[in-house]
């Protein structure tokens, strides 16, 4: 009898919730800051704008790196589990991303010149106040993560969001000065890649990564 109880409390008990949609937004926006902050090096040593594999392939890897990454740290499923999850999301999450981003270019599109000597001035505080929102949610993820028992998976996902968030913060600060370090201190691509990645692919891809986890299809 008491077995049987016991069974049917466990039985009873709620299925572990997939993360917050702005959870996985976080992990997934810092995960692709880390990624692409080597891939912009290694972009800027690649002849400009000259479209080969390599340097189609820093462009765009990272971010299916953040979003598998994502996915196989925020969970304790078992990794074949972990695995078919990102098998099933992963392409869903692109196509999705995609989406998000040709439907909300009108809104950010602005944001892309905040470093060119003639938007700046103009575009330069709605982008650093846009930049600062979209990081915003990694702030509470950080609080989540420092406030319980770390694991390596939280303990992998901590270190990448407070890289994030570092990185974040020099953008700003580079931005707001005189000279406009960051406009100078890289090639044209180089910072558009940046710039955009930061205020508009991983804001994308991160909001359809956190909606699809929520989802909890695998």
């Amino acid at each position: 009898m008491t077995t049987e109880l016991a069974a049917d409390a466990v039985d009873a008990q709620p299925a572990t919730q997939a993360p917050r949609v702005f959870d996985t937004y976080a992990v997934t926006y810092a995960f692709g800051i880390l990624f692409l902050v080597p891939g912009a090096f290694a972009i800027s040593r690649l002849p400009f704008r000259e479209y080969t594999a390599a340097y189609v392939s820093l462009v765009t890897v990272p971010f299916v790196l953040a979003i598998l990454a994502t996915f196989l740290t925020d969970s304790a499923d078992p990794m074949r589990t972990k695995l078919l999850r990102s098998a099933v999301l992963v392409p869903l999450v692109l196509l999705s991303g995609v989406t998000v981003l040709f439907t909300s270019s009108f809104i950010v599109l602005p944001i892309s010149q905040v470093l060119t000597p003639a938007g700046f001035d103009i575009a330069g505080p709605i982008a650093i106040a846009s930049l600062i929102a979209l990081a915003l949610p990694l702030l509470p993820a950080t609080w989540r993560r420092l406030r319980t028992r770390m694991t390596v998976r939280s303990a992998a996902q901590t270190a990448a969001i407070l890289f994030a968030l570092t990185v974040v913060a020099i953008v700003v600060v580079l931005t707001l000065r005189d000279d406009r370090t960051l406009a100078t201190m890289q090639r044209k691509d180089v910072v558009i890649y940046i710039v955009g990645a930061l205020v508009w692919y991983l804001p994308s891809f991160g909001i359809a990564a956190g909606a699809w986890r929520r989802v909890d299809v695998v």
